[in-house]
């Protein structure tokens, strides 16, 4: 079973959720601050990750995000970033080369 790393990490107006695998480390950064709060994204998540922010709060002119992201339910799919209209949503992708010796190991196997 691959074991998954995930972490959530606030930058000034950029939240950024974190998965690593053994293979890859994916970045979901969301700059709230470019958010319309038009929630194309909560209706479009498949895994329901997304649901709107505090909104009476967002009303009254408090500095919150219009949408949150629950990171125990987010599988870093990237339909919230090629969907927003306001480009609020921005995926990193850094894939991890294996070590020589661990791919060597492998192929010994199969």
């Amino acid at each position: 079973m691959m074991e998954i790393e995930k972490d959530m990490e606030v930058e000034g107006s950029h939240i950024l959720a974190k998965q690593r695998t053994k293979d890859s480390e994916k970045t979901l950064d969301y700059d709230y601050k470019k958010c319309a709060g038009c929630s194309i994204c909560v209706a479009i998540c498949p895994k329901k990750a997304l649901q709107e922010g505090p909104l009476k709060e967002i009303a009254k002119g408090l500095d919150a995000p219009p949408v949150l992201i629950d990171q125990d339910l987010c599988v870093f799919c990237g339909m919230c970033v090629n969907f927003c209209p306001m480009k609020a949503f921005e995926m990193r992708v850094v894939e991890k080369k294996a070590e020589p010796e661990a791919a060597e190991a492998a192929e010994a196997k199969a």
